[in-house]
């Protein structure tokens, strides 16, 4: 758990808000389960709105730097360093169908609607994300392992949408067969040379 109060409160709104939503998740159990007195809270964040941020900001960074370490860390093609990344992430929600979750996707389902602000911060992060995935997709063209007429921009949006999707899916089919039919698909059938 974190070692400042700001941290721990962001902390626990994302376990919270990844169960219940952020319309759902009130401020009294957040800091009850963190232990934090309400006067307290104004000290760290103007309003909900703002913790809303601070979580999308952390889950947001957390998302990226795992893809990038991945990404960066392991051997192989950039089409087998992009299909560990998604094996690993399918083998951590494999267990427990509540994690079949991105925290960015459900706040974007929930909030793009009701807030600008907010709709704006998670866009910033699936674009981050998407331009990742585009570079690696980018990388696996010059390998030749992608056509060249490629366009790994728009191979890289739909791999990360259709990810989302499927995990919706996966939630909703309490399985995780919709993830590994769609990376199945993408990499054995769409992304070969």
């Amino acid at each position: 758990m974190a070692d400042n109060t700001r941290d721990k409160l962001i902390e626990i709104s994302v376990q919270l808000i990844s169960v219940k939503g952020f319309n759902n998740t009130g401020l009294a159990e957040i800091l009850g389960q963190a232990g934090v007195p309400k006067g307290s809270f104004y000290h760290y964040f103007k309003s909900k709105d703002d913790l809303g941020l601070a979580v999308i900001e952390y889950y947001g960074l957390s998302l990226r730097e795992g893809l990038n370490t991945t990404l960066n860390s392991l051997s192989g093609s950039p089409l087998t360093r992009l299909r560990a990344y998604f094996d690993q992430v399918l083998a951590y929600v494999a267990p427990d169908y509540s994690r079949c979750n991105c925290l960015l996707g459900n706040l974007g389902q929930e909030l793009a609607l009701q807030s600008d602000v907010m709709r704006l911060a998670i866009h910033k992060h699936y674009e981050a994300v998407e331009k990742r995935l585009a570079e690696c997709l980018a990388d696996a063209k010059v390998q030749g392992e992608l056509s060249a007429s490629a366009d790994e921009i728009i191979l890289a949006r739909m791999l990360f949408a259709s990810w989302e999707g499927c995990l919706v899916r996966a939630k909703l089919e309490q399985s995780v067969q919709p993830l590994r039919d769609l990376l199945d698909l993408y990499f054995d059938k769409l992304l070969q040379a």
